[in-house]
């Protein structure tokens, strides 16, 4: 076909089949590119749908973000500072709130952070179990938040059992909470002694 057109034709038909191929070109490459970035949408909504309360608060924590969590009858607003396998610590500016995750009610964002922010859990325990643990070395006077109650239980954590605590002297205490209805501990005082504990 080229050989019966004059060479300035046979230029222009090439030239114009070379146009069309970068048009077929480009608008594969465009199909793709739509496919790939219908792909990544799919694989973020799978991953958000595997994440659990834990893995948000990871997350929030990784920002720097400023949070308010509901637990029991008290909503606690800060920056998350720890969060272990059931528990979430935040720093609430006087002093750290430990809050159950299985007591959590609800978990918002109040102010986006710009910067900041922290990974891994230094200065958090691995479990709520082994922040009780580190409150009943310390002897220190704690509140701790029990669902449906809103009055706290206050007292120094006297024993850590398999699945409660016993708030009050170890001589006799005067509260039994399951580990299952208790929301939140605090330090009663501003500064935490056992900060330092586990790390």
């Amino acid at each position: 076909m080229l050989q019966s057109l004059s060479p300035c034709e046979a230029f222009e038909a090439i030239s114009a089949m070379h146009r069309d191929l970068e048009d077929v070109a480009a608008a594969i490459r465009s199909e793709i590119r739509l496919e790939a970035e219908e792909a990544e949408r799919e694989a973020a909504v799978s991953a958000a749908m595997r994440r659990d309360v834990a893995d948000v608060a990871r997350e929030l924590m990784a920002h720097g973000d400023t949070v308010a969590i509901d637990a029991g009858e008290r909503v606690f607003v800060g920056q998350i500072m720890a969060v272990g396998s059931d528990v979430v610590s935040i720093d609430r500016g006087p002093g750290r709130v430990d809050v159950h995750l299985k007591a959590l009610q609800r978990l918002r964002v109040v102010k986006r952070a710009r910067s900041g922010g922290r990974r891994g859990a230094s200065g958090g325990a691995a479990s709520l179990r082994a922040r009780l643990l580190e409150l009943h070395v310390s002897g220190e006077t704690i509140e701790a938040g029990v669902a449906g109650c809103d009055e706290p239980v206050v007292g120094p954590v006297a024993l850590v059992g398999s699945d409660h605590i016993a708030i009050g002297e170890q001589a006799g205490p005067e509260w039994f909470v399951p580990l299952a209805s208790l929301s939140y501990v605090a330090f009663v005082r501003a500064t935490d002694p056992s900060t330092g504990l586990g790390d």
